[in-house]
């Protein structure tokens, strides 16, 4: 092992990229890897979590390929980070140990770093039709301080350029690469996470690791990673030489000259734009592109995105991967401080060109000549040369249909267009240019439409109050996250708030204070609201209220039929045609759908009256009339996109006051929701709800449709209390139908939470209602829950016999989904009875049955039978890729306490593998999915959590002790694996000990 801090390796070596290939259950998956040592590859542990088998291939569809099997040696759950052993095959060459270091999070840096691996996006076929990964090589930098509370690298790189599979991130595959920063290795790529954009990775940091991890796990990994001190990794940055973005970067050309100052300042500080950036880079070193325009409404950076372009130049480096040569000169101006004027253009440009050319461009100004050859003569002296002018601001010399007030201006653009030797323009303007069809093709236009992601925004907010004295710096991330989205991330809004805190010496308000009533205050609001929304007439103002009433993209069938019921014969295609001109409206073409910005949205929202003909609860029960005019019937439902615009309708209602009403639109697709997986929103939706209602059939209504989302999302316990009121509702209404639905939840609610005899006694009345009322589906559910209840009670036989009556039930009806049922409630009984085989077979055909019927709904609970099947059978490796495959399911769903027994039972299945840490960190996340659902099994978790880090330590009388709480802890629960094969454990460990 290697001793000392010695670097032993000169960086990433692209013959020790590891390709690795991994079987697992029915499928397989790749990812990445690195050859550390001469016969051990680092990757990811979730690349080879509940692997059957582990190819690593080397040098891979290239000459000198070869692979060999590998086996997990070393691995950690909670920081996604193992370690593989394989043989080299004979002729293999060998190689020493890789360099280690880490990434110090004490100050602000900004560090290079590199990583290679086989992302999906680099999928290729070759001449014979084969599928292939190619390399690639994908450079990018961390920020030092950013991710410190999950203790990961956030890896900001080029984007990827394609995204073959909505489904699946482009990035897949990339997962297990090396993070080099200079000759170091400093972390391993992890996860991508889609909301965060397609240029931003995570790693995992190998100094977290190795800190985090207890002994003896440490100096197991050091060994095989050939680290000396563990916990004192040298810091990469003092290797990686001064470069861009590290306060060191390279000074400005001598050649280069630069007219004007920045257009904004803070260039230091700047904020995210990566994709932006780049786009803009690569546009203006374009020859064929005259003009590019950063546009996007008030306060989105325009000018500062500009501005750092124009530094990077500065510094000699284009954005991103451009190659290009360098700009001679820039020049910067500004509507906002000196002025944009045809004179201050040329002379601007003049005195970039040089003394000399100055001088005699001087002349051809005050020469008697006409303005077109005057600007012709300037782009001559420019040459071949590249001189990059910046124009901020450029909406204030617009008109509302984007043509420029200045003629002379208007010459300078046309010479643009028309001269061989031009500048490239670099403009910021909240509408374009409007350009004539033929001259598009030399301008092009990048549009700032989203606000800063979730990161830069909480960095943002904790830089405007440097010395704390706002009390915003000690905020927690998600009390600024809060901030950042409800001003959707608009950087200038950010500055606003912080500014209105600030000034406001009197009340002193906190930052939850100025976003309660940002809208109303008029600090804010000027500093945002566009400058042509204040001169919008009053025809104009009712669309633009409507928009913001709707808040989504709209189609234009919604704006006519609402703005129609509100203003009758308004002109509504010539208010839309000039909002789009003026850039106050965007459209989505493909989906021909129609939208404000956000913050305009709210701007506008807020500006609205709350009652009359034109008031903010008009509009909204106009905007739900519509949505509930186009909502299909209940019988052309079959997935939750078929219930969205009663969802729109239930939040008009909402936001109109009307809560009864609103509550009758929830309890009809409530239901619906919670068995095609949104449990966990109809919940939101159901909290907006509560102590609102004054009607008691929406009260009623609102009981069920919660209590169901309840019995699905947890806690139980507030499951049963709500079925417990919605009876007494029910009973008191005489409404039967609406009894039968409270009793069955109440019986589930009691069955799942182990109380069996009061289950029992609420689905026996549930069954007897159902069949009195024909409701066939409703009575086989109950049946099915009677089943579950004695298959709990270990009744197998009489579990059996409800199979068997609800197969008699779907052979009469011919409804798929009572089949499935029957599948579920025979699955679950063998199960109980330790018919391991046919429980495999029962649950087999319960997933098929459930798909054919199109329901989710208990695929997670035949998927785990299977699992604990499989493993009492010893198919050790069939068994972790079923129970995965559950929890996923189960988590698909939104059911939390189905999560909890897959993960309870995965852990076990780890424990019988000797993957102790795995088994813990498994049997962790199992107590927290069973505390979220409320559940009394998660003491049983916690209890397995501790036995198995017990046993990882070697502490066998403690981890016997352990064992036993968690058999107990589960108590009748036939769903988990056998509480007698922890105690069997248990003796096993007593007797070792």
């Amino acid at each position: 092992m290697r001793t000392d801090g010695a670097v032993v390796a000169t960086g990433l070596d692209p013959r020790r990229i590891a390709e690795v290939i991994v079987t697992a259950g029915k499928g397989g998956r790749r990812g990445s890897g690195y050859r550390v040592g001469n016969a051990v590859v680092l990757t990811a542990f979730h690349v080879v979590s509940g692997a059957a088998g582990v190819q690593v291939r080397f040098e891979a569809d290239r000459p000198g390929q070869w692979s060999a099997p590998a086996e997990v040696v070393w691995s950690d759950g909670a920081t996604d980070v193992a370690v593989l052993a394989f043989t080299p095959p004979a002729g293999a060459e060998p190689v020493g140990p890789a360099p280690f270091g880490r990434i110090g999070d004490d100050r602000h840096a900004v560090v290079d770093v590199h990583a290679a691996g086989f992302p999906l996006w680099k999928r290729r076929r070759d001449a014979e039709g084969r599928q292939f990964r190619e390399l690639h090589q994908a450079d990018g930098t961390v920020a030092a301080l950013s991710n410190l509370r999950t203790g990961t690298l956030e890896v900001t790189v080029s984007v990827a350029a394609a995204d073959p599979d909505p489904q699946v991130s482009p990035w897949s595959g990339m997962s297990g690469s090396a993070l080099w920063a200079g000759s170091r290795i400093v972390g391993v790529i992890a996860e991508h996470h889609r909301w965060e954009g397609p240029g931003r990775l995570t790693a995992a940091r190998l100094d977290h690791t190795l800190r985090r991890v207890g002994e003896p796990l440490r100096t197991r990994l050091a060994e095989l990673l050939g680290i000396g001190d563990p916990l004192a990794l040298p810091d990469a940055r003092s290797e990686t030489g001064p470069g861009p973005g590290r306060g060191r970067g390279p000074q400005r050309a001598s050649s280069l000259r630069v007219i004007g100052l920045p257009v904004t300042h803070g260039l230091e500080l700047f904020k995210d734009r990566i994709e932006a950036r780049e786009l803009v880079g690569r546009h203006l070193a374009d020859p064929a592109v005259r003009m590019v325009t950063v546009t996007g409404r008030r306060g989105m950076g325009k000018s500062a995105l500009s501005a750092k372009v124009l530094e990077m130049l500065e510094q000699g480096q284009w954005p991103g991967q451009t190659r290009a040569p360098l700009p001679s000169a820039i020049v910067n101006l500004s509507t906002r401080t000196s002025g944009v004027t045809l004179e201050r253009l040329y002379f601007d440009c003049a005195r970039a060109l040089g003394p000399e050319t100055e001088a005699r461009l001087l002349d051809v100004w005050a020469a008697n000549r006409p303005v077109h050859d005057k600007v012709g003569e300037l782009f001559h002296a420019m040459g071949d040369e590249l001189v990059v002018i910046l124009v901020d601001n450029l909406e204030d010399l617009l008109l509302d249909d984007g043509r420029l007030e200045d003629a002379e201006l208007g010459i300078f653009f046309d010479c643009l267009f028309r001269n061989r030797h031009t500048p490239r323009l670099l403009v910021t303007s909240q509408i374009p240019l409007r350009l004539a069809p033929e001259l598009r093709r030399f301008a092009v236009e990048v549009e700032l439409s989203e606000g800063l992601p979730a990161a830069e925004s909480i960095a943002l907010l904790r830089e405007l109050d440097q010395d704390g004295s706002l009390g915003v710096a000690q905020l927690s991330d998600e009390e600024l996250l809060r901030a950042a989205v409800r001003v959707h991330g608009v950087p200038r809004a950010l500055e606003l708030l912080m500014g209105a805190m600030a000034d406001d010496v009197l009340e002193l308000p906190t930052l939850r204070d100025v976003l309660e009533d940002f809208t109303l205050r008029e600090d804010v609001v000027s500093g945002l609201a566009q400058d042509r929304y204040r001169r919008l007439g009053p025809e104009t103002r009712v669309v633009v209220d409507v928009l913001a009433v709707l808040r989504t993209p709209s189609s234009r069938e919604a704006i006519d039929w609402i703005v129609g019921a509100l203003a009758p014969g308004l002109d509504v295609a010539g208010v839309m045609s000039q909002l789009l001109r003026i850039r106050m409206l965007s459209v989505d073409r493909p989906n021909r759908t129609y939208a404000l910005h956000p913050l305009d949205a709210d701007l506008a929202y807020g500006a609205l009256p709350r009652d009359g003909a034109l008031g903010r609860r008009s509009l909204e029960r106009q905007a739900a009339d519509w949505y509930a005019h186009t909502a299909p019937a209940r019988e052309r439902w079959r997935g939750l996109e078929d219930v969205h615009a009663h969802r729109r309708a239930f939040e008009h209602r909402r936001r109109a006051g009307d809560m009864n009403e609103a509550a009758l639109v929830l309890g009809a697709i409530g239901p619906w929701m919670t068995r095609h997986g949104s449990a966990l929103a109809a919940i939101a939706m159901h909290l907006t709800l509560e102590d609102k209602l004054t009607d008691d059939t929406a009260r009623l209504a609102h009981l069920i449709s919660y209590g169901q989302a309840r019995l699905i999302g947890g806690p139980l316990a507030h499951a049963v209390t709500l079925f417990t009121e919605a009876a007494e509702v029910a009973e008191r209404l005489g409404d039967r139908q609406a009894l039968q639905d409270a009793l069955f939840g109440l019986g589930d609610a009691h069955r799942q939470l182990g109380s069996l005899e009061d289950g029992a006694a609420a689905l026996s009345r549930a069954a007897v209602l159902a069949g009195d009322n024909g409701d066939n589906g409703a009575e086989a559910h109950a049946v099915l829950s009677l089943s579950l209840a004695h298959s709990t009670l270990g009744h197998g036989p009489e579990a059996l016999a409800g199979a068997e009556r609800l197969n008699a039930i779907a052979a009469e009806s011919g409804d798929p989904l009572t089949e499935a049922r029957a599948w579920n409630a025979r699955f679950t009984a063998l199960l109980t009875m330790g018919s391991w085989e046919e429980t495999i077979v029962a649950s087999d055909r319960a997933v098929h049955a459930y798909e054919v019927a199109g329901v989710r709904e208990a695929t997670d609970y035949a998927l785990n039978a299977r699992g604990v099947a499989q493993l009492a059978l010893g198919r050790h490796a069939e068994a972790v890729a079923s129970l995965e495959a559950a929890f996923q399911a189960a988590s698909a769903v939104e059911n939390p306490r189905t999560e909890g027994v897959c993960l309870y039972n995965l852990a076990w299945t780890h424990w019988t593998g000797d993957r102790y840490e795995e088994a813990a960190g498994t049997a962790d996340r199992s107590a927290a999915s069973f505390q979220r659902a409320g559940s009394p099994e998660g003491a049983a978790a916690q209890a397995l959590a501790d036995a198995a880090r017990a046993r990882a330590a070697g502490d066998l009388a403690v981890a016997a002790e352990a064992l036993e709480r968690a058999a107990a802890g589960v108590g009748r629960n036939v769903e988990t694996v056998r509480p007698a094969w922890l105690t069997r454990e248990a003796r096993t460990l007593r007797d070792t000990a």
